[in-house]
């Protein structure tokens, strides 16, 4: 049993995750930036961990452009980072749930591409943390869709990629996430380590469908189209549940939502499907830090610094355009994750 016989080596990189999750910026921190300009933003995250990158990137950029490119940049070398000092199952589990960045980086590159954006700026946006490197991006960049879609020949994301031009892109993407999930549900829960591993993809999976089913049944979409876009595999929400929820009025599926995990006495009625789907994070980010607690030598203390390093840049990136567009505060703060 990898938990038990391999104590050490979790206790290693929970260490060192332990350490990066306390150069996060803390809720204070977020406060106190709502109450600053944008140019004084941008000088207080070039004093923080993004240092580095805000350098760089202000050669090239000026705006929420900058901003936004050196949270992805150094998103990409922090995780690249959590890959470099595991070893073992940690490293294999690590690198495996990161892969959905391959994901962002193929959609980023198609789109991109289809709307003519620039290769530099394209080159930008990406997050190389996955299994396929920057350089392997870089290449397919300077090609055209056809030949973006051929590299993934042989891949389990060919079929859905061979769609383009005869499906539209948002179907695309949907399937291409689904692919990513599926996946990683492949493995098997041989021992305790990866038990835990495959109980947090299927919650999060959860998240994401009953975020799916709340969006599309507030645009009216048939249980039938819903269920097209449901991702198998979840923790509690299996497909027959799901199906259930989504052939129900939207009244009757809110009180059968009691006693499902990601439940908590949400207000639904009156409010946006964003702010609603801001409430399903806090409760899968509170859910993740009690169970990351429950299991401290495991990879749920390293996964729950994954996704508050995402939180985190998030953030930063509505605080950024609300500031530059001039948003209320109050406007901003409901945007984010704040915990």
């Amino acid at each position: 049993m990898i938990y038990r016989g391999n104590r050490a080596a979790w206790a290693y990189i929970v260490a060192r995750t332990k350490v990066m999750k306390s150069r996060l910026l803390k809720a204070e921190d977020f406060r106190k930036l709502l109450n600053m300009d944008f140019d004084e933003i941008i000088r207080y995250v070039g004093e923080t961990e993004y240092k580095k990158e805000v350098d760089e990137m202000g050669y090239k950029y000026t705006g929420p452009r900058l901003l936004d490119y050196a949270l992805f940049a150094n998103l990409a070398r922090t995780y690249r980072k959590l890959i470099e000092v595991s070893f073992g199952a940690s490293k294999f589990l690590i690198a495996k749930y990161l892969e959905k960045w391959d994901v962002w980086n193929l959609i980023n590159i198609l789109r991109g591409k289809m709307a003519g954006v620039q290769p530099e700026i394209i080159e930008d946006t990406l997050v190389p943390a996955g299994e396929k490197d920057f350089e392997f991006y870089k290449t397919l960049i300077v090609r055209d869709v056809e030949e973006v879609v051929k590299a993934f020949e042989g891949t389990p994301y060919y079929e859905a990629l061979s769609k383009i031009g005869s499906e539209d892109m948002s179907k695309i993407e949907d399937e291409l996430y689904k692919i990513y999930y599926r996946e990683l549900l492949k493995l098997s829960p041989s021992d305790f380590a990866m038990k835990l591993f495959l109980d947090f993809i299927r919650m999060e999976v959860d998240i994401r469908n009953i975020k799916t089913i709340l969006r599309l049944k507030a645009d009216d979409a048939t249980a039938e189209e819903i269920m097209n876009c449901i991702i198998l595999g979840g923790y509690e929400l299996t497909e027959d549940e799901a199906r259930k929820l989504a052939a129900m009025p939207l009244d009757e599926l809110v009180k059968a939502l009691e006693g499902y995990w990601f439940w908590k006495d949400i207000e639904i009625e009156g409010k946006e499907v964003a702010r609603v789907e801001i409430e399903f994070d806090k409760i899968w980010i509170s859910t993740i830090a009690k169970r990351a607690s429950n299991y401290p030598l495991s990879i749920l203390p390293v996964l729950q610094y994954v996704v508050l390093k995402k939180v985190e840049v998030d953030n930063l990136r509505i605080l950024g355009w609300g500031k530059w567009y001039g948003l209320p505060n109050e406007e901003i703060e409901r945007q984010m994750v704040i915990l």
